[in-house]
């Protein structure tokens, strides 16, 4: 999908008044002005108007300005494995080839894919992340960029390591574990207290794959004959007769401070569990279509409450890491979302779910003056929403 490249108006100014006008700014999904402009004071909105400024201002033309894009979940170090695995394998023999894959490419290699990505995100007006690392390559990438967000230390196995969690402004230091399946319980909790300690989201995969909830459910098969190959003792772990989402909640992981990400082998039951815990909810659906042949159930998940966020996972499962071609692409699967739904998914929900809703995800007073211009010339509000989902110029 070719996608069109709104400018990213990116700010971190200091002592300086700026005035920004355009035909149209999106607060939030429920809140449109027409002909407006945004007052800016020392890298932060200070007023938001309609009508037209008295004082000299940048115009940006009849399009709209809106608060930037949120990509909740995020592998840039992969990104160098795009076009690299096929996704007709299996989901198991897809996981094999990206490891191999990865270790052969080389650490050179994917920090320089790994460049390419965030100048890309950045281009499109995806400026806050929440970065999934195993192997810790982007970390100090991250820190050297403009994007903003969280930057996840991803673990797996049994090790407890500690030390990586840092809460600061602009882009912090959290930690996630890879998924029920491949992280003992002991190592799960670890990882949480270290997160809940500072009040920041702790992430996790849950409910990805069959793979995963055939071991959790029945406590052997393929996947458990692979963790003992790998020396993973998973016999003390307290699985059997319950789902992932069952089997975190068991745990008390689920809370909201936690990010549960995919979520497309869940039951009626779990999306109770998921709305009364409160946890935040990511959602990949071009990755989980390329990788398992199936999407995740969103419209029942805004029924029951939970309002998931967007992440593309990586450019190993997926064509861009462009949160508009996410847009696109749910809005092409799930005709009766709404898009203003769909775009408080990119935005707002995406903020929240990183623990970043005081700073971002809507463009109000107090918040950092950090938006996006998209290029476009509507009539209409709802045309507005309808084209910005759809990703049409």
């Amino acid at each position: 999908m070719t996608s069109p490249s709104p400018k990213p108006v990116l700010f971190g100014i200091r002592h300086k008044r700026e005035i920004h006008r355009a035909g149209w700014i999106i607060p939030d999904s429920m809140t449109v002005i027409q002909n407006g402009y945004l007052e800016i004071e020392n890298g932060y909105i200070k007023g938001i108007n309609s009508g037209v400024p008295r004082e000299a201002c940048t115009d940006h033309g009849p399009g709209v300005l809106m608060p930037p894009l949120v990509n909740a979940h995020v592998h840039l170090e992969l990104s160098a494995l795009k076009n690299r695995i096929p996704f007709d394998q299996g989901f198991q023999s897809w996981v094999k080839t990206l490891l191999e894959e990865r270790a052969a490419l080389g650490q050179t290699v994917l920090v320089q894919g790994a460049k390419k990505a965030i100048s890309d995100l950045l281009a499109w007006g995806n400026i806050y992340v929440g970065e999934i690392s195993t192997l810790g390559i982007t970390k100090s990438l991250l820190e050297n960029s403009a994007l903003k967000g969280v930057f996840f230390q991803e673990f797996l196995g049994t090790a407890v390591e500690k030390g990586w969690v840092q809460k600061k402004d602009g882009l912090s230091f959290s930690v996630a574990g890879h998924a029920p399946h491949t992280s003992s319980p002991d190592l799960l909790r670890a990882l949480k207290q270290q997160s809940r300690s500072m009040g920041l989201p702790f992430s996790i995969h849950v409910a990805e794959s069959e793979a995963e909830s055939g071991f959790i459910f029945r406590g052997k098969g393929p996947w458990a004959d692979f963790l003992t190959q790998r020396g993973i003792d998973y016999r003390s772990w307290d699985i059997g007769s319950k789902t992932p989402v069952a089997y975190l909640d068991d745990m008390g992981l689920l809370d909201p401070l936690t990010l549960a990400v995919h979520l497309l082998q869940v039951t009626p039951k779990d999306m109770d569990i998921l709305a009364r815990s409160q946890v935040k909810v990511c959602v990949c659906p071009r990755s989980n279509h390329n990788l398992h042949g199936r999407l995740p159930d969103i419209e029942r998940m805004i029924l029951k409450g939970i309002r998931p966020a967007l992440g593309t996972d990586s450019l190993a499962s997926c064509d861009s890491l462009n949160i508009w071609d996410e847009m696109a692409f749910i809005a092409k699967h799930y005709p009766g979302l709404d898009p203003r739904t769909l775009f408080s998914m990119a935005t707002h929900n995406g903020a929240k779910a990183l623990g970043l809703e005081h700073v971002t995800g809507t463009i109000a007073q107090g918040k950092r003056a950090d938006f996006i211009y998209r290029p476009m010339d509507p009539k209409t509000e709802n045309e507005i929403f309808e084209r910005m989902v759809s990703n049409e110029h």
